[in-house]
C-alpha cells in the first residue's frame, strides 16, 4: 500500500481551517481548554506562510483584516485590534521572510518568532487604546508564545518545504 502526501491545496485548506478553529472555539463555551491561551493564534501562522510564500495578491491581506473582525467580534471587544495584529504580523512576516532567507526550519522558526514577538509589542500599544488602561495583553502573549513553541509542526500546512527561498538576485 503507497500513501501519498497531501497535495499543497489540502495542507492550505487545512491551515485555514486551523486558522478559523483558533479564532472561532476560544469564544465558545467548550471548557478551558479550548480559551486562548493555550489555544494558539493560528491566524499568525496564517500570516507568516502567507507572506513567506510571497501571497502578494489581495487575497491574503483581505482574508486576514476579515478574520480579524471575525476575532474581534467573537471577543467582543471593539473592532480593530485583530486586523491591526493580523495585517502586522503578515507585512513583518514579510520582512522577516527576506531577512531570514534560508529554508531551514531553524531561520523560518525564528523569523516567526520575531513576527509573533513583534505583534506583542504591537498589542502593548493599541490594546490600551481600545480597551483602556487596566486590559493585559498578557493571555495574548501567552497564546503567541504557545503559537511560536507549535509551529515547526504546523509549518507545512502554511508554507511549502522550500520556503522563504525566493529567488535571490543573480540566483536561478
Amino acid at each position: 500500500m503507497i500513501v501519498r502526501a497531501p497535495s499543497r491545496s489540502v495542507l492550505r485548506a487545512w491551515g485555514f481551517a486551523l486558522a478559523v478553529g483558533s479564532v472561532i472555539l476560544p469564544a465558545l463555551p467548550l471548557g478551558g481548554l479550548f480559551a486562548q491561551p493555550p489555544i494558539p493564534l493560528a491566524v499568525l501562522w496564517a500570516a507568516y506562510g502567507w507572506a513567506a510564500e510571497d501571497e502578494s495578491s489581495w487575497r491574503a491581506p483581505v482574508t486576514l483584516i476579515l478574520l480579524g473582525l471575525l476575532h474581534d467580534q467573537m471577543a467582543g471587544g471593539p473592532y480593530g485590534l485583530f486586523p491591526a495584529l493580523y495585517l502586522s504580523a503578515y507585512l513583518i512576516g514579510r520582512v522577516a521572510a527576506v531577512v531570514m532567507s534560508s529554508p531551514n526550519l531553524l531561520s523560518l522558526w525564528g523569523g516567526f518568532a520575531v513576527t509573533a514577538l513583534l505583534t506583542v509589542a504591537i498589542a502593548r500599544v493599541l490594546a490600551p487604546l481600545g480597551l483602556g488602561d487596566n486590559v493585559s495583553v498578557e493571555p495574548y502573549a501567552e497564546a503567541a508564545l504557545i503559537t511560536t513553541a507549535l509551529f515547526p509542526f504546523v509549518r507545512p500546512l502554511y508554507m511549502s518545504a522550500g520556503s522563504a527561498s525566493r529567488p535571490q538576485p543573480g540566483v536561478r
